[in-house]
C-alpha cells in the first residue's frame, strides 16, 4: 500500500469535524484504511459503500451498485460481531440490497 495515499487518508479523517467522514471523500478514505486494517475500518467502509449505492451517481448503472454491494459484502466478513453489535444488521442490509439487485437484473437478462 501507497504510505503518502495512507497518510493522506489519515489526515482527512483527523481533519473532519464529525465522528464518521461522509461524502465523496469518505470511500476512498475508507477503502485505503481498509486495506491498512481491516478489522478496525470494516464497518466504516461498509457504511461509505452502502451511501455510495444510494448516490443518483449510480443510480442508472446497476453494475456498479452491484459491485459496490459485492465490496460491501466482502468487507461485512471482516467486521467482528464481538466489538460490532450492529454487525449482523449491516450483514442483512448487504445481502438483502445485494440479493434484491440480483434477482433485478437476471430479470432484465442484464
Amino acid at each position: 500500500m501507497n504510505e503518502d495515499l495512507v497518510l493522506r487518508a489519515r489526515v482527512r479523517l483527523l481533519l473532519n469535524d464529525d465522528w464518521i467522514l461522509y461524502g465523496e471523500d469518505a470511500l476512498w478514505v475508507y477503502r485505503t484504511l481498509f486495506a491498512v486494517n481491516p478489522r478496525v475500518h470494516a464497518h466504516r467502509l461498509v457504511h461509505a459503500l452502502l451511501d455510495a449505492v444510494r448516490s443518483p451517481l449510480v443510480a442508472d448503472l446497476p453494475r456498479a451498485r452491484l459491485a459496490l454491494l459485492e465490496e460491501a459484502a466482502t468487507a461485512t466478513a471482516w467486521m467482528d460481531n464481538d466489538r460490532d453489535p450492529y454487525r449482523p444488521m449491516l450483514v442483512n442490509a448487504v445481502l438483502h440490497r445485494l440479493t434484491a439487485l440480483r434477482e433485478q437484473l437476471d430479470g432484465a437478462g442484464q
